[in-house]
């Protein structure tokens, strides 16, 4: 898996105020306590580091963060 994508999720979350102490590629946002509202907000920052099209409710709280780069890398993001 993309270990940069994980990596710029995980900072991203930072970014938005989220503790990312113990973060795993395999851990849920819902594990985390990120509700829909701030997974929209997740997406949007995403979009605009990426430059890609996020859709609504392609990043939902049950995926992990491992599940989440997977959708980013479908999207033409490249793991390196």
């Amino acid at each position: 898996m993309g270990n940069s994508i994980v990596s710029r999720i995980i900072v991203t979350l930072t970014e938005l105020n989220v503790p990312t102490d113990g973060i795993t590629p395999d851990m849920t946002f819902e594990a985390m306590e990120i509700d829909s509202l701030l997974l929209e907000e997740l997406a949007l920052r995403l979009q605009k580091s990426f430059g890609i099209e996020i859709e609504t409710g392609e990043l939902v709280p049950e995926q992990t963060v491992a599940e989440a780069a997977a959708v980013l890398m479908t999207k033409g993001v490249a793991v390196a």
